[in-house]
């Protein structure tokens, strides 16, 4: 864990910590490598989109809806991967190395067996799954299609989330965005061939970005094992490893966390894909806007990501060594960068409105009107989902309070915002920026709820013996 020392740190309010150089190095040193290792991984779904927009309005709902689809499974995965990082950083809080270690094994046998599960499910019910968002046969044919061919990456996505949790804990974050580095690289050159039919490769359209995807994501999988297992790095587990970390409670404890964790994420991921099939009833056009405004949000929300997992690490690791005070001034310094950091990312958004037609060229002129005033309301309804990513997914879950967000996270997306967008995209027929608003009615509400929650400090739990 990136050290923030102890004589430095524990008697500083927060707003006095936040500038402490010490709290800002071990910040920056979890941040940015994992800032940038989720913008690469997003900028998939970027590159996609822009690629396939070229080929029509059709071929860009499709993917977009397609990827929802995996979406879900990813952050179920990823949810598993994040939980079992919550206690996997606070045994390296406590300095015990060969639990910590059992730990990440358990995480990455768990994770892999989730993934291997959804893979057969989306290889399997293809279109079903697309069926459910739109009755175009052809927007039906080409999503199933992109849907197969970018399943497969679920498995080494996989790898990537649980490896990459652990070696943020150990303070190596910058090894996985090395590797998705790597592996972006990669992605680009095959999906600019595998759509077009450019570098001598055959013209696969929405196929050939699923592909892309998967290849891309398989190297960046095998660098990273192949570095944790070459290195002696401390997550360099064994078969034994996982074995010992059932026995001796460390997957009793990871599955207290991690299942949570994943329901949360699955849930909310579900209700990502409930918005989709919602949007897609109501037409093309509203499709294909929401496929193009979502990697903005997917950009935006990557550099909250590096912020909310810092948050996790340092908040764990403090919790690990048993420092409430110290804890919570830590917490109150995360949420000033989180605040500040959300409020210039709000301003970059609602520039979107002036160069989006640049970004999607190829897209007609009223699907790019619907779409520059849907980012000014994602401009404005993003500083809600900053804060709730830290305060949910880097300060509750570090406390283990997982249980917690759960129960928020099913409330305020299936109580609220999703009988509210199924009110207004089939019953009042409002324009669709009125609808994206609609969506994220969630986020205001998770944040009152959750913002009570983190002041009353009871999430501040010690999960480890």
């Amino acid at each position: 864990m990136p050290e923030t020392r102890r004589d430095t740190t524990a008697d500083r309010s927060g707003l006095r910590l936040a500038r402490d150089r010490v709290f800002v190095s071990a910040l920056l040193t979890t941040a940015v490598p994992v800032t940038l290792q989720a913008l690469m991984s997003t900028s998939r779904t970027m590159v996609d989109a822009v690629l396939v927009a070229r080929l029509g309005t059709d071929e860009i709902a499709a993917i977009g809806y397609g990827s929802r689809v995996v979406f879900v499974v990813m952050l179920a995965t990823m949810g598993m991967a994040d939980g079992g990082g919550v206690v996997v950083a606070q045994f390296w809080g406590s300095r015990d190395k060969v639990r910590t270690r059992r730990a990440a094994a358990v995480t990455t046998a768990v994770t892999v067996a989730m993934a291997s599960a959804a893979f057969l499910a989306c290889l399997l019910w293809a279109e079903p799954m697309v069926a459910l968002a739109t009755q175009d046969p052809r927007l039906i044919e080409l999503g199933s299609q992109y849907v197969r061919a970018v399943s497969g990456m679920i498995l080494p996505f996989a790898v990537i989330s649980s490896l990459a949790a652990a070696l943020r804990c150990i303070g190596r974050a910058r090894i996985a965005a090395l590797c998705a580095l790597v592996g972006i690289a990669v992605h680009l050159t095959l999906a600019y061939g595998l759509v077009y039919g450019n570098w001598g490769l055959p013209a696969y359209g929405v196929r050939g970005a699923g592909w892309a995807t998967l290849i891309s994501t398989s190297v960046e999988a095998l660098l990273l094992t192949a570095y944790v297992c070459t290195t002696r790095s401390p997550m360099a587990f064994r078969v034994r490893d996982c074995l010992d970390g059932f026995r001796d409670g460390s997957a009793a404890k990871i599955g207290r966390v991690g299942m949570p964790v994943s329901a949360s994420s699955t849930s909310w991921a579900l209700g990502i894909l409930a918005y989709s099939i919602l949007v897609g009833r109501a037409g093309t056009l509203e499709l294909a806007v929401l496929s193009m405004v979502n990697p903005l949000e997917s950009f935006a929300i990557a550099v909250f990501i590096g912020v909310s997992t810092a948050a996790g690490v340092m908040v764990g690791g403090s919790l690990g060594e048993r420092d409430p005070e110290r804890t919570w001034s830590l917490s109150k310094a995360l949420l000033s960068w989180t605040a500040g950091t959300a409020t210039v990312t709000g301003l970059v958004l609602l520039s979107a409105y002036g160069w989006l037609p640049l970004l999607y060229a190829g897209v007609g002129p009223a699907t790019l009107d619907v779409a520059r005033d849907t980012v000014l309301v994602l401009g404005v309804v993003f500083v809600f989902r900053a804060m709730n990513i830290t305060i949910q997914n880097g300060l509750l879950r570090a406390g283990g309070d997982t249980m917690f967000v759960l129960r928020i996270d099913i409330l305020t997306q299936w109580a609220v915002a999703v009988p509210l967008t199924a009110l207004v995209t089939l019953v009042w027929h409002v324009p669709f920026p009125l609808v994206f608003l609609a969506v994220n009615t969630e986020e205001i509400a998770r944040f009152l709820i959750s913002g009570r929650r983190l002041l009353s400090r009871r999430w501040m739990r010690v999960l480890i013996d």
